[in-house]
């Protein structure tokens, strides 16, 4: 596999040349581009799935964050892998929102931490990372080919430890990547551009410990599974 020079972001991080690693997303992906359920952003071939639910920010408060459950316990509302975030406000702006476009950083670090354990290949993942974010640190990148390509998406292929999930180490909450996977395909994460979805393909006892995880909130979802619709 070609690998390029190595990027100074998360350690361990390098750019590919060779996008043939994430063929299989590819494929699964565009065979399911009409579909508006979980099948569409993590292939149907795992044996659980999990919706994670993104922390929101007080718009007046600089660093105040909610967590679904805390809301979920204000409002009186259970949390299932039907529950709409407009659902659970109710139109209050008391709770800010979401990050649009990428998990967290510290849920993305939780989530890693999470997923390496069930993984024979937890040095060695593959990350896509949308080259629509026109970021400062892939200005370099325009002109290369080598993309993956996914229904209205491509993305550049880096690979790297599972720990690398958070790409950047910096203080920027929502640079993560949109899909990411080890090289034995044990799981898969994938994040919605345009919104705050994160879903996880894995094992039952992978989205088990992905629940019951304090750092994290997380339901349990199907592949046919409707999304939540983005704001709007």
């Amino acid at each position: 596999m070609n690998i390029a020079e190595p990027v100074a972001w998360a350690p361990g991080m390098v750019l590919l040349s060779d996008v043939s690693p994430a063929a299989w997303v590819e494929v699964a992906l565009t065979a399911t581009v009409h579909t508006t359920t979980v099948a569409g952003m993590v292939p149907d071939v795992f044996p659980a799935y999990a919706r994670i639910l993104p922390p929101t920010y007080d718009q007046d408060v600089l660093g105040r964050r909610y967590r679904w459950t805390e809301i979920a316990e204000h409002q009186g509302v259970e949390l299932t892998a039907e529950t709409r975030y407009r659902d659970l406000v109710a139109g209050s702006e008391r709770w800010g929102r979401p990050s649009d476009g990428g998990l967290d950083a510290q849920e993305t670090a939780a989530l890693a931490r999470v997923l390496s354990a069930f993984t024979d290949t937890a040095e060695q993942a593959y990350f896509c990372l949308w080259d629509g974010f026109n970021l400062p640190e892939t200005a370099a990148w325009e002109d290369r080919p080598m993309r993956v390509g996914t229904p209205h998406r491509a993305y550049h292929l880096l690979s790297g430890p599972v720990s690398a999930a958070p790409i950047l180490p910096t203080p920027v909450e929502w640079r993560c990547a949109s899909l990411w996977w080890p090289a034995d395909r044990a799981w898969l994460v994938a994040t919605e551009i345009d919104g705050y979805l994160t879903y996880v393909g894995a094992s039952q006892a992978a989205i088990d410990a992905i629940r019951t995880d304090h750092a994290l909130d997380a339901v349990a979802v199907r592949p046919d599974t409707p999304r939540d619709p983005s704001w709007g």
